[in-house]
């Protein structure tokens, strides 16, 4: 089987309002946030396409509709991305649902605000592909030490992830057993939208929660990287900036 012709679609989650960046007005919205020159959510779709990605559909809502926009900022981008509106924001799981009829697994999911390195990108994805033709349900990205840490946290055993929780894992690791940070990048293997309609039946939108049950219920490896970490802030954009210049791009290898 040829690995590198099974993922070739991906969705981008891109309908957050983005409180925390505290932005005074409507507009810009958080993935069309400017980050050396470019929006923000430009990194995700460059380091997908760069990982040979075919299709991006980008699900958004009338609070990110500048979105759009970001066709202005790549001649090719018209190529690759496909937009999908949701009329009802209720939380991440519901916005995740919104692709159910457009993708079958294998296939990338990622949040619209990460930043990653694009030849750190590609080896990750590299690493997740071997899973393809094996019984793993979920391989998700992980990090040792970001740059800049995720409250995002997985507990890692052998390459197999055992344990998520969002806001952290504080209590002791056994042996064995090693905390990562991460959750950003999602490559599905089986069909996980059957899973979510229990949830949304329930009124129960939060992606966290459906994460968590779905990890100790399923075989979920990972794919490391050497660094990622998502905007979500004015501190965090405004180190990422740095971060960036001090690097000289996120095209090369991070050192």
């Amino acid at each position: 089987m040829d690995h590198d012709m099974q993922v070739r679609n991906a969705v981008i989650l891109a309908s957050g309002s983005g409180r925390r960046m505290q932005q005074k007005e409507r507009f810009p919205s958080k993935p069309m946030t400017m980050v050396d020159k470019k929006p923000l959510i430009s990194y995700g779709i460059d380091v997908l396409i760069n990982g040979g990605i075919k299709k991006i559909y980008i699900v958004y809502h009338s609070v990110t509709a500048d979105v759009l926009k970001v066709l202005d900022y790549s001649d090719n981008y018209a190529e690759y991305l496909e937009f999908i509106e949701e009329d009802v924001r209720k939380g991440t799981l519901l916005t995740f649902s919104r692709v159910r009829d457009f993708l079958v697994p294998p296939f990338i999911m990622i949040f619209g605000d990460i930043i990653v390195d694009k030849s750190d990108f590609v080896n990750m994805l590299h690493a997740g592909k071997k899973y393809i033709v094996s019984d793993a349900d979920l391989v998700i990205q992980t990090v040792c030490t970001p740059s800049i840490l995720s409250e995002k946290a997985f507990l890692a055993e052998n390459g197999r992830i055992i344990r998520y929780r969002k806001n952290g894992i504080v209590d002791e690791t056994k042996y064995g057993e090693r905390k990562k940070y991460g959750g950003m990048v999602y490559l599905w293997l089986s069909d996980p939208f059957r899973i979510i309609d229990n949830y949304l039946l329930n009124q129960n939108y939060r992606f966290s929660s459906f994460l968590e049950d779905y990890i100790s219920d399923h075989i979920v490896y990972e794919m490391s990287v050497n660094d990622m970490w998502d905007v979500d802030t004015p501190e965090v954009l405004r180190r990422t900036e740095e971060l960036i210049k001090k690097r000289g791009g996120l095209d090369g290898s991070i050192q």
